[in-house]
């Protein structure tokens, strides 16, 4: 018995969810600070897929997808004025 994910909506949940944080965590960077930390966040979701034993096509899509989300949430972020919750 193991301790993931039981579906695949409480996969994708969690897969959200780590989207948002590294998101937020990266917007809160400085701009010079950006790029490495998304190549840093790409190669976690590389070595995350390698354990779930995730290859070739699917690895390709699992990291583009969340690594658009991450790049979106960063965005929308700059956007709204900061990971915190916007504008006061």
């Amino acid at each position: 018995m193991t301790n993931g994910p039981k579906s695949a909506e409480e996969t994708a949940r969690h897969a959200w969810g780590m989207a948002q944080r590294v998101g937020m965590y990266i917007a809160g960077l400085p701009l010079d600070k950006r790029d490495a930390a998304f190549a840093v966040a790409e190669n976690s979701l590389r070595e995350a897929g390698q354990e779930m034993r995730i290859t070739g096509e699917k690895m390709d899509a699992f990291i583009e997808l969340q690594m658009k989300a991450i790049r979106q949430i960063v965005s929308d972020i700059d956007v709204s004025g900061s990971p915190q919750g916007g504008r006061a």
